[in-house]
């Protein structure tokens, strides 16, 4: 198993069709859970893919003109809910301060 962006994307292979399988944890609600088959042997592309599914589903969680928070932040430790950089803002509120903190790193690519 493969974790990355804090853990909030998790990459692991299928015995039973060899393919590579992503899992998106961005919270405790069924929407907020996702799990995609990437559709490839290769874990090169598969990250790639996984990578996409977890874009996604920020996007489609996320309100059309809403704030930032601190767990869509490459930074924020989703498995102790508090920002990986040790801002006590962060930790103390979960997350509400996102839109005003300089070091925000939103989990998106342009384009």
């Amino acid at each position: 198993m493969i974790s990355l962006y804090g853990g909030r994307l998790l990459l692991f292979c299928d015995r039973a069709d060899r393919t590579w399988h992503a899992r998106v944890v961005l919270g405790n609600k069924p929407n907020q859970q996702i799990e995609s088959d990437t559709g490839t042997i290769q874990l090169q592309e598969a990250m790639i893919r996984a990578q996409s599914v977890y874009r996604m589903a920020l996007a489609n969680i996320r309100p059309e003109g809403s704030p930032p928070n601190c767990w869509e932040c490459i930074q924020f430790e989703v498995t102790r809910s508090q920002c990986d950089l040790g801002f006590p803002e962060a930790r103390m509120t979960g997350g509400r301060f996102a839109a005003r903190c300089d070091l925000f790193t939103p989990c998106r690519v342009n384009g």
